[in-house]
């Protein structure tokens, strides 16, 4: 009877699901701890580092934070802290929100070798799997993440 009940429980998918977010999350921030540590950054730290990286012209406060999908204050606290450890530096007048945030020479070479540190997990991870899956996946778990973004209105 109890075996029944299981098999019902995981033919829902959900239990599945959430535990494989939830695994895939622990592995994710384990890994991230591991691989930042080295320079006494967190994951959303590094976030905003990769998207600085690829805007020579910097970016404000604002567009960290949309970019980032977190929130204005966690980026003001984020951009402080990289400040201090002289990775970043603003430029611009204005309210700090107006202000372009650009990587210094240093965040360049820091975040260059956390690129590096990215694309060698992702290969990892990614191993033998073909592109074509991988681009069914992101496109599928990206409308996965939509449709739980709106679930509670149907509540």
């Amino acid at each position: 009877m109890e075996a029944e009940q299981s098999k019902k429980i995981a033919e829902t998918g959900f239990e599945a699901f959430n535990g494989l977010i939830g695994n895939a999350m622990k592995n994710l921030d384990r890994l991230k701890a591991k691989g930042m540590g080295d320079y006494g950054l967190s994951g959303t730290h590094t976030l905003c580092m990769r998207q600085m990286y690829h805007f020579s012209n910097g970016l404000t406060r604002t567009e960290l934070a949309r970019r980032c999908g977190v929130d204005r204050a966690q980026i003001t606290r984020i951009i402080g802290e990289l400040l201090a450890k002289g990775l970043v530096q603003e430029v611009g007048n204005g309210s700090n929100y107006r202000k372009r945030c650009i990587l210094t020479d240093k965040g360049r070479e820091v975040t260059a070798d956390i690129n590096d540190r990215v694309t060698r997990i992702l290969q990892f991870v990614s191993g033998d799997i073909p592109q074509e899956r991988l681009k069914i996946f992101y496109e599928t778990l990206n409308e996965i993440c939509n449709n739980l973004e709106n679930a509670e209105d149907i509540l």
